[in-house]
Order: C-alpha cells, then structure tokens, then sequence
C-alpha cells in the first residue's frame, strides 16, 4: 500500500495552516467472520452456521507542535480539504527517521524482511470454514462420544497500512491474522478455547479437540474431592504450555513502562530459567512486521535473560536517548498509538513435555487456565480457575476436578525450575507465549 494523492497533499498543506509536524495514517482491510451454533441441548441437533463480510479503509492524522496538537480520524482517503479541528494545549512529539537502532535512517522496511507467504492468501471461504468447524467437532466427539461444540467463532483478515511525515518518516506494513473461539461442553462440564494464527488453514481440528477433549476429562468429578481436591503442598507442579502463556498475559503489564524497573527488582532473584523476550518480527508470529504502529524498526528485546532482569519493554519517549527497537500499537486507525507488547513470551527450554511429566513425581499436571488469572494489584498474589490431572510416580492417574491455582508473583518467577521445548502463544492485547514449565512454591487448592 502506497500513501493516497490525499495524504501528500495534505501533508504539504499543513505547514501552510501554521502546523510544522504531521503524520498522517492510513489503512484498509477487510475480514470474514462464521459463526456455528448448535441448537438445543442434544449433541446430534441442528446446527446454525451465519457468515458476515466487512471492508473498512481510513485514516487519521497528528498535527501540532511543541506547544500544541490535534488529532483527528475519519473513513475513506485522506481529504486535503478537510476541516480540521482545533489544536488543544498539548505539545505534539513524533518520531524521526534516525530513531532505528544505531541511529540509521529509516526505510520502509526497517531492515530485511519479506513478508510471510500466507500473507498473499485468500481470507477463508464458507466451505473452509465449514470444514474446519465440522472437523473439530468430528474429532471431539470421538474422543468424547457425548461432547459437543456449542458456538464456534472464526475470523480471518487481511490489512495493510502506510505512514508519512513531515520528518520524512515513510513506512508501510502488511498484517494476516484469523482469530478461533470455540465453546465445548460435555455432560455440563464447559471449556472455552480461544486463538489466534496467521491465517486459518492454520488451526488443526485433531490436535485443538484432542486439547478440549482433556479439559473436558480433568473437569470431572471423581467423587473422592476431600482426598484429591487438593494437591499436597510443596509438590511440584507442571503447568501446560497454554496456561503458562495465559500467566504471560496477566503479568504482562508488570513489565511495561519504566516504573516497571523498581516494581521488578523490589522482587527479589528470578529462577535462572527464566529469560522474557518481546519481539515485533518473530519469525513464525500472528503479529509479526517490520515496523511497528508508528513507523519505527520493530525487533527483539530481551526483559529477563538466564533470571537477571535486563530491562521494561518501553516505547521511543521513554527510553531517553536509548535506541529501542518500535514498540507502538494502534488497535485501530481512528486510535492513537501506544506502547504494547507484539509477541511477549519466555523462551523454551530442551526438555520434552514427556520427561518434565515424569519430573512433575507425585504433583499435578494443570493443562490449562478455566477462567482469568486475577492478581492483587497490591500483594501481586495470583490466583485461576485451572483444569488438570494428579500425578503418581511421574503419570498422569486421575482428574483434579474444579480447582484454582495460587500463589504470587515473586514465587511464580522464582519457582520455575525446568522449561520445556514446546511453546504455545494465546492471543490478548498482543500475544503471549510460553513452553511447559515445571514450578515448585505454588498450590492447587479446590475450586
């Protein structure tokens, strides 16, 4: 995508209107969206399927100087003869070209990148999305005769976006991402799978319902809950992949901005296993570009590296005269940018999920989070509703039921004692990411 004739032209005009920088945004896309609803309660009932399309192009502008700015978004092209409103009394301060790390100028692509190939794929079709829906439900139920799929929400799109300046900052980006909801329920037992990849094809119906298929089981009750409702404390636990990234996600902000620097050290040594990467071109990532929301060269930023805490994830006005890699999302193009993890996630380790199983001795194996991680905002004490399995002699015997997982942050990151070698990311205000991990100074207590 190119800038529009509108937006150069309006670019130039501005300084003519008394405003010395601008930046002018523009962006279209357009999406797909299925819905699958099941009727009534009986697992071979009818089943509703509704499809909407929607395209959406528009632009947003920044203006001002160091004394004052103005903002203003609308649909369709840029309009050189639009009305602009009137500057508020907040100076304006934009990104330049030298910014990209090592204080080189900028290009539109901020350094080598080429765009991944389902970028060029068509967004899915109703029979795709049929297939898919269908597929995961088939699969379930063989694992889970009496399972169904209750509601299923797909949506794939497409964008693209470009960005212009008076400093002389040009940039373009591209984005594909479909998003998957599923609702599954088995004998009143209900599971929520929610995900993200860059295009739906993507989503493999065996291995998503073989997931549901196991929440579903550890959910059950096996009539023994004063005996094995609660895992014994001081056993180590092993948490999924999928619930480990969901913990990501909630800790997230504690990372953001520079108060996080005294927030972290004030707790304590990290495990050594530990190391917390923010990276806006992950290679195989839902989010990935080479520019952020601004026009800044994304990249890599290691917060936590072998549990020394290094540095918070921060945006280009606050970093000072430090060069940071761009880190500026904007959720919409009538949204102002700001700073935001791309794919925020703790590397993997070597080890097999299976060999971390049998780490976990006489613990408990929590496959996924049943609800949202709440934190104090005070103590940073934890706590969520979490599906699993105990352990005996390293193997999975028997399902935990409804119980919750707890504990604090401080022991969260201290406690992690292996990392495995498969890492599952969740979607959120960015996407979140981690490998299985094996914890110790945590406890499953009953739901």
């Amino acid at each position: 995508m190119k800038p529009s004739p509108g937006a150069e032209a309006l670019l130039a005009d501005l300084g003519r209107r008394g405003l010395a920088e601008a930046e002018i945004f523009e962006k279209s896309g357009r999406s797909r969206r299925f819905v699958r609803e099941a009727g009534g309660v009986d697992p071979e009932g009818s089943v509703r399927m509704t499809q909407a399309m929607a395209t959406e192009a528009g632009w947003a502008l920044r203006a001002g100087d160091r004394r004052r700015s103005l903002f203003c978004a609308a649909t369709g092209s840029a309009d050189p003869g639009l009305e602009l409103p009137e500057p508020s009394p907040h100076p304006l301060r934009l990104p330049d070209p030298t910014m990209a790390a090592g204080g080189t100028v900028l290009d539109a692509g901020g350094g080598p990148w080429s765009a991944p190939a389902e970028f060029d794929t068509p967004l899915a079709t109703e029979s795709v999305a049929a297939t898919l829906l269908s597929s995961i439900e088939r699969e379930l139920r063989r694992e889970l005769p009496g399972s169904r799929l209750r509601q299923a929400w797909l949506e794939d799109g497409a964008a693209e976006w470009t960005l212009l300046s008076t400093s002389g900052l040009r940039a373009e980006s591209r984005a594909r991402a479909a998003y998957l909801r599923l609702e599954v329920e088995d004998r009143g037992r209900r599971c929520l799978f929610e995900g993200a990849e860059r295009e739906a094809r993507r989503f493999e119906p065996r291995a998503l319902a073989l997931r549901l298929a196991d929440r579903l089981s550890a959910l059950a009750d096996n009539g023994e809950r004063s005996a094995t409702g609660v895992v014994a404390p001081g056993l180590p636990l092993l948490l999924a992949a999928p619930l480990a990234a969901r913990l990501v996600q909630a800790l997230a902000p504690l990372f953001l901005g520079p108060a996080a620097s005294d927030r972290l050290l004030a707790l304590g040594a990290f495990s050594a296993a530990l190391s917390l990467v923010d990276d806006g071109r992950l290679a195989e990532g839902v989010l990935v570009s080479p520019v952020d929301g601004e026009g800044l060269p994304s990249g890599r930023v290691r917060l936590v590296e072998q549990g020394r805490f290094v540095q918070p994830l921060l945006a280009w006005w606050e970093a000072g005269r430090a060069a940071v890699p761009g880190c500026a999302r904007r959720a919409s193009w009538r949204d102002l940018p700001r700073r935001a993890p791309t794919h925020l996630f703790v590397e993997p380790g070597p080890t097999p999920v299976a060999d971390l199983v049998e780490a976990g001795g006489a613990g408990a194996y929590l496959l996924d989070a049943e609800g949202a991680v709440r934190i104090d905002p005070s103590s940073l004490a934890f706590e969520v509703a979490v599906s699993g399995l105990h352990l005996a002699a390293g193997r999975a015997v028997s399902p935990l039921g409804r119980v919750r997982l707890c504990g604090d942050v401080a022991g969260l990151l201290a406690g992690i004692r292996e990392l495995g070698r498969d890492l599952s990311f969740v979607p959120g205000d960015g996407m979140f990411g981690a490998p299985s991990m094996l914890v110790s100074g945590l406890r499953v207590l009953a739901g």
